[in-house]
């Protein structure tokens, strides 16, 4: 078996898993900011003055990172998946690209995990499951083309999440943006 390569994060040393996923690169920043519960992500308008790189699937869609994320962690056994987005508050969204209320036990978590983080969440991870037997994974997406890294409130984020949940959080980076050799 490979080792698994770790990164520090918050408290703990965490897998890293590598993704080769295609990379639809600079296109332009979809608002997803701007969703509300029932609109699909493609409903939120894009600025040309941000941009943005997203999966490119086999059928030639762009998805963000996150909501690929979101179906692997479904395809695990999640029963409940979603990503992330925090500028200008929180929006979570499906696997299905649809923007979902903050309810039932993802509320729950995110209401303990404010508490604890002054009131807010900066820091979240861009992808957040919640599996049948409590389990909870957080992954935080790293386009590796981009050089992104950790920054110290995401480090601070995941201290106090490893804190809360303890054996109960499965805390993973997901580097992608890196093109096959074949490619």
């Amino acid at each position: 078996m490979i080792p698994l390569r770790t990164i520090k994060y918050g408290d703990a040393e965490v897998p890293v898993i590598e993704r080769f996923w295609k990379v639809a690169e600079r296109l332009p920043y979809r608002k997803t900011y701007s969703l509300k519960p029932g609109q699909h992500w493609k409903d939120a308008g894009v600025t040309s003055k941000q941009w943005e790189s997203y999966v490119l699937l086999d059928d030639g869609e762009a998805i963000p990172v996150g909501a690929a994320i979101a179906r692997e962690l479904l395809a695990e056994g999640a029963s409940f998946a979603v990503f992330t987005e925090l500028w200008g508050g929180l929006v979570l969204v499906d696997s299905d690209l649809v923007c979902v209320r903050e309810e039932g036990q993802i509320q729950e978590l995110l209401d303990i995990l404010r508490t604890d983080n002054g009131g807010n969440l900066g820091g979240l991870p861009d992808a957040i499951a919640i599996f049948p037997d409590g389990r909870i994974a957080m992954r935080e997406a790293k386009n590796i083309a981009t050089k992104d890294r950790l920054s110290r409130k995401q480090h601070d984020f995941a201290s106090i999440a490893q804190r809360l949940l303890g054996d109960r959080l499965n805390l993973t980076v997901v580097e992608w943006g890196r093109s096959l050799k074949s490619d």
